[in-house]
């Protein structure tokens, strides 16, 4: 879990974003499902974004990235910790409705609509994007599960253009592509204008 940080004098804390177990239905060829263990954890860019080159972040508000490979300095971002909280109840959504995933050249992305945040005092209605990676995990003593990682979730920028994808699909298609991927191949999308992924 994450430490608590205190921001403005009010102490955030991150219980929401301790790692879940879920029972998902999968979809495996030829039209065969399956349900199976995933396991959810959450990236600290869910609440955090990054800091442009050459800013530090204010006393109090930096947070470690923790990437081994491009190890970089954040900072914390309220509107997405907000957003943070309802993160669990969107991703039970998308595995209640078996919701439409696209995938982007690193992470699969699932863009929730009409979700609830404040702005200005004022309750405001986003898109919600939600960028996560899956993989398979079978180990010997271990039950075989799927761990998908939440990678980052933030609040889309309107203007911004449709995120590219290679190919769009069910997210029980997606997790059973991971489950087996030499039988299962999720359905190509149409290509749209590539951007590059917030931080």
């Amino acid at each position: 879990m994450y430490a608590p940080m205190t921001i403005d004098g009010q102490i955030k804390t991150f219980e929401h974003l301790v790692p879940i177990n879920r029972r998902v239905k999968i979809e495996l060829p030829p039209n065969l499902f399956k349900e199976v263990l995933v396991h959810f954890k959450f990236s600290n860019h869910c609440f955090s974004e990054e800091l442009p080159e050459g800013e530090v972040a204010p006393a109090g508000r930096g947070v470690a990235d923790g990437s081994e490979k491009h190890p970089r300095n954040r900072v914390f971002n309220e509107e997405r910790y907000v957003l943070s909280k309802g993160l669990v109840s969107v991703i039970d959504q998308l595995i209640a409705g078996n919701q439409r995933v696209t995938k982007t050249k690193h992470h699969n992305y699932y863009r929730a609509d009409d979700v609830s945040t404040m702005r200005d005092g004022q309750e405001v209605k986003v898109s919600y994007a939600i960028f996560m990676s899956a993989k398979l995990k079978d180990e010997p003593g271990q039950q075989k599960h799927l761990e998908v990682y939440v990678e980052s979730a933030y609040p889309l920028d309107s203007q911004l253009p449709v995120v590219g994808s290679q190919w769009s699909g069910s997210f029980g298609a997606m997790l059973g592509s991971k489950w087996n991927p030499v039988q299962t191949q999720p359905h190509k999308a149409k290509k749209t204008k590539k951007i590059k992924k917030t931080k």
